[in-house]
C-alpha cells in the first residue's frame, strides 16, 4: 500500500488534527468538505472531485456516514453519497468509523481495532468526567459512584475517579474482573444484582446492553445522575428515565468534544498502523 496523498473528507475537529498529524508525519494531505476554513501550511483545501482524483487514500469522519450524506461540520455544503463518489471510493483505500454505514464501499473500521479502542478510552472517560462535573453539583471526591462495564472505557474511567477520591463501585458480570475490581480497592457488584440505584449520586453506564431498565429506575430515587456511554441505543430506559424525573442523558462523541486534538492524534496513529500492517503482508 503505496501512499503520499491522504484525503480526509468532511468531519468535525478530530479530523483537522488528524490532518495536521498526517502532515507532521511528512503526507500531502487534502480537506474536501472544510470550505469555511483556509489553508494552512501544508493543509490543502480542495473541492470533492480534486480530493477524489489526487488522494492516494481516504478518510472519512470516525461518526461515519448519515444515511446518504458525509456530515462535515466546517461547511455549507454536504458531501452526498453517489455513484460516482462510492465508484472513486472503491477505487482506493477508505479510513472511517462504522463502516458498515458507508454501503457499497469496502472501509478499514477503525472502531474495531482493539489498538484504536484502547487509545480512544482515555479522552472519552475523561470527557464522560467532564460531563459530569458539570452536570453534578457536589464535588466528584467523595461522590458514591456507580460505574456499569469493566471493558476498556470502565477500566479507564474506574482509575480516574479514583484518583479524584470518589467512592467507586463497579457492576460486571464477570467474577475475574470483580476480583481486578477488589485487587485496586473499588467495590465490586455483580451486574445482574443491581435492583436499584439507591445509595449513588452518579452512575456511568459503559455496558452496550440495556442494564438501567424501567423496574430498576421505578425502585430509584430520582437525584442519582445517569451518564450513558454506551453505543446506540444505549444501555439506559431514556424514556422512563425522563418520565420519572431522572437527569439522564447519553454522552457520545466525548472526544470529538473535549479532546479533539489528542483524538484527532490517535485516528492518525491508527490509519498509519493500518498503513504499515498492509506494507508488510
Amino acid at each position: 500500500m503505496m501512499i503520499d496523498t491522504i484525503a480526509l473528507l468532511g468531519g468535525d475537529k478530530r479530523q483537522l488534527f488528524c490532518a495536521k498529524a498526517l502532515c507532521d508525519k511528512g503526507y500531502n494531505v487534502l480537506l474536501a468538505g472544510f470550505d469555511l476554513l483556509e489553508s494552512y501550511g501544508n493543509l490543502k483545501l480542495c473541492d470533492l472531485d480534486t480530493a477524489l482524483e489526487k488522494a492516494d487514500a481516504f478518510i472519512l469522519p470516525l461518526t461515519g456516514v448519515k444515511g446518504d450524506v458525509i456530515p462535515c461540520y466546517f461547511s455549507d455544503k454536504e458531501i452526498k453519497i453517489n455513484k460516482n463518489l462510492k465508484k472513486a471510493l472503491c477505487k482506493k483505500p477508505v479510513f472511517t468509523g462504522r463502516a458498515d454505514s458507508l454501503k457499497g464501499v469496502e472501509a478499514y473500521d477503525l472502531l474495531k481495532r482493539e489498538d484504536f479502542a484502547v487509545k480512544n478510552a482515555v479522552p472519552t472517560a475523561e470527557g464522560a468526567l467532564c460531563v459530569a462535573i458539570k452536570s453534578f453539583e457536589k464535588t466528584i471526591a467523595g461522590s458514591k459512584i456507580l460505574v456499569i462495564g469493566y471493558g476498556r472505557i470502565g477500566k479507564v474511567l474506574t482509575d480516574r475517579l479514583k484518583s479524584l477520591n470518589a467512592k467507586v463501585t463497579v457492576a460486571t458480570r464477570s467474577s475475574e474482573k470483580s476480583a481486578y475490581v477488589n485487587a485496586i480497592g473499588c467495590k465490586a457488584l455483580n451486574t445482574g444484582k443491581i435492583n436499584s440505584l439507591n445509595g449513588f449520586d452518579i452512575v456511568f453506564n459503559t455496558a452496550d446492553a440495556l442494564v438501567i431498565n424501567k423496574n430498576i429506575l421505578k425502585n430509584s430515587e430520582s437525584e442519582v445522575l445517569i451518564i450513558d456511554l454506551a453505543s446506540y441505543p444505549g444501555g439506559v430506559d431514556f424514556a422512563a428515565a425522563g418520565s420519572l424525573g431522572f437527569t439522564a442523558f447519553t454522552a457520545s462523541a466525548l472526544p470529538g468534544q473535549f479532546s479533539p486534538m489528542s483524538a484527532g492524534e490517535i485516528i492518525a496513529d491508527t490509519v498509519l498502523t493500518i498503513i504499515g500492517e498492509e506494507k508488510n503482508n
